[in-house]
């Protein structure tokens, strides 16, 4: 059992969509930026995670209202607030523009207690969740506030261990090679626009013009990580005969049925629920599944044939950027020799 920390700060930025740049509400950690989907936090099943939230600078909310976090699939969740009646003292720095450090201080005139949330999570199980805004969800989540974390299976990374590996753990059908995770989403560009802190987002106006993986729009999900806007890519490069494990969330309020460009893949495990399991095989193939709001899939894919495959929505007017086609929520997996 080990314990895992994050401090996540909520602050505003913007994302670079083709044809628009847009302002989200994001999360980054220390010295970062606002980023879509926020940081990815990983653990092992048994791990205590412990997350830090911050949404106070100098008493201002960057986002000019509260924020909190939910995490849908975890139990024994703890909040409190933090530093707990412990006053903290301590001075941002910054360069260009951007906070590099925090370093304490106690100057008349110049004390600072910064204001967060602490949550401690008791990872009792492996697979992939969604953690998301639990203030004005139907605004902030839309907005960039969400992001996910992975819980391993204890020895994923042991060589000779029954779990090496896996994504669920030995005798689950969830052994891997390659594992991506592909975020899906969408976003309203004029809602983005519009959003004004502390007031009501008549959300009958949603209207989205941008479909995401990962906070971006074919062609910039073919980039490398930290290669565009937002820091994960989506492309997929593997060997022939690797197993793929495609990891979809859906983070998005649409439903998207999502086409795995014509190779066969076998659902493993739905919302963090192995279908594998000493009780029975529940798995199944498919060429395509559809993920409704707050959805998650396992998939294992092991490609027989060299090439490019393109895995995309199937909605048709989900692969446009501001109905200009082709964009959207479209990546390519490159199998090679």
């Amino acid at each position: 059992m080990a314990m895992i920390s994050k401090d996540l700060w909520v602050t505003r930025g913007t994302i670079a969509l083709p044809g628009k740049t847009i302002p989200i509400w994001g999360l980054w950690t220390f010295g970062g930026e606002a980023q879509v989907p926020g940081p990815i936090i990983e653990g092992e099943a048994g791990d205590i995670i412990q997350i830090r939230l911050y949404n106070d600078f100098l008493n201002v909310s960057p986002i000019g209202e509260p924020v909190s976090l939910i995490f849908p699939g975890q139990e024994n969740v703890r909040v409190e607030k933090w530093p707990g009646g412990v006053l903290q003292l301590v001075q941002p720095q910054y360069s260009g523009g951007r906070l590099i450090s925090l370093t304490n201080f106690i100057e008349k005139g110049k004390f600072y207690e910064p204001k967060a949330l602490f949550y401690q999570i008791e990872a009792q199980k492996p697979g992939i969740y969604l953690y998301e805004s639990g203030t004005y969800p139907e605004k902030q989540i839309q907005m960039g506030c969400y992001g996910a974390i992975v819980v391993r299976p204890v020895g994923y990374k042991i060589s000779d261990h029954p779990n090496y590996r896996t994504a669920y753990g030995a005798g689950t059908g969830s052994s891997y090679d390659v594992e991506k995770i592909l975020i899906l989403g969408e976003m309203d560009s004029i809602m983005h626009e519009d959003v004004v802190p502390n007031v009501y987002y008549d959300m009958l106006k949603y209207k989205p013009d941008y479909w995401v993986i990962n906070g971006r729009v074919y062609p910039d999900t073919l980039n490398d990580d930290h290669g565009s806007s937002q820091p994960y890519g989506s492309k997929i490069s593997c060997r022939l005969g690797d197993r793929v494990l495609l990891r979809l969330l859906n983070a998005g309020f649409q439903e998207h049925t999502f086409y795995l460009g014509g190779l066969v893949g076998r659902v493993v495990a739905e919302d963090s629920f192995p279908l594998i399991h000493s009780g029975g095989d529940g798995s199944y193939e498919k060429m395509e599944m559809t993920l409704g709001a707050g959805q998650s899939v396992d998939v294992i894919m092991t490609p027989t044939t060299e090439g490019e495959f393109y895995l995309y929505a199937r909605e048709y007017n989900h692969l446009v950027n501001n109905e200009q086609f082709p964009g959207g929520m479209k990546t390519k997996m490159e199998v090679m020799p």
